[in-house]
């Protein structure tokens, strides 16, 4: 019998420090079970950008099902569906405040994605149906829809400063960060036992905006108590530059953690003029038999 398990991705800084020319999502929470996948947040499309909501990996055509409730305060937002061809299928525009539409997928990596220019959007959504055969992954994140099993087991998880609910686990979490003056935590669980656990963080690291580009040396850490520090990903060196940058990164972790609460933190970031997205997940290693 699986064990239930609650999850909540934590957006630290609410995300008030991104930049104007980079959409992003604040005051965001996800959290998912083996039936669906809940959303709900703002997100703010910048210029002619996107931003993400979910990608689907899908072994053959299928589809799933998108209920909710969006609201516009500026701009003319939409949410599609961006196919692996390129293809694009329209769910909602801007006149759309509820939401209760199946969506068809095809085989390859989906995008379900906001759309706009200079657009702000609040969104409630539910997403059903992601326990389909057909269905590979799922994630916030292209690389937990290709890597994290769509049937992932459960942990044992709570959010900080409530009782523990509990319930299936599949959650991630996407944050972007121009400046990270103090640790922050990027995602909290709690084991209720022995569990052998996977952890994946992707970073991506570029300048932002006009002017010399500086990043110091960071690192993401799994810290638990009693339980010695474990380094996930690690920046090691200062970087420079007046033209353009970009370093990425990704790690996959497999570790035996004992029973105890679990937090997954972001060093200081020193520099300026820098953009940071983290995507990070937390999920059993074996799947359930």
């Amino acid at each position: 019998m699986k064990k239930p398990l609650f999850l909540v991705p934590l957006l630290a800084l609410l995300l008030s420090a991104c930049s104007s020319s980079s959409s992003y999502f604040s005051a965001f929470t996800a959290e998912g079970s083996q039936t669906q996948y809940k959303q709900t947040g703002t997100v703010h499309i910048k210029d002619d950008e996107n931003a993400v909501s979910l990608y689907v990996n899908v072994a053959s055509p299928a589809a799933i099902t998108l209920t909710g409730k969006l609201s516009s305060s500026s701009g003319d937002p939409s949410l599609i569906c961006q196919y692996p061809d390129g293809a694009m299928y329209l769910i909602a525009d801007s006149r759309t405040t509820s939401l209760d539409t199946e969506i068809p997928l095809q085989a390859g990596l989906n995008r379900i994605r906001f759309d706009g220019s200079d657009s702000v959007l609040d969104f409630e959504l539910v997403y059903t149906g992601l326990n389909s055969p057909e269905i590979l992954g799922y994630g916030q994140s292209q690389s937990e829809a290709e890597t994290v099993p769509a049937d992932a087991a459960s942990i044992s998880t709570g959010i900080p400063g409530s009782s523990s609910t509990e319930t299936d686990l599949h959650g991630s979490s996407s944050n972007l960060f121009t400046k990270v003056s103090q640790p922050a935590t990027l995602l909290e669980f709690q084991l209720e036992k022995e569990t052998d656990i996977t952890v994946f963080v992707a970073a991506d690291l570029r300048n932002n905006g006009s002017g010399r580009f500086k990043a110091g040396v960071f690192d993401v850490t799994l810290k638990g108590e009693g339980y010695p520090d474990a380094e996930i990903l690690h920046h090691a060196t200062a970087d420079s530059s007046w033209g353009d940058f970009l370093w990425t990164d990704h790690n996959l972790a497999k570790l035996t953690l004992p029973k105890g609460s679990y937090q997954l933190i972001l060093s200081k970031v020193s520099g300026k003029n820098y953009a940071l997205r983290l995507d990070t997940a937390v999920y059993p290693t074996d799947p359930p038999q």
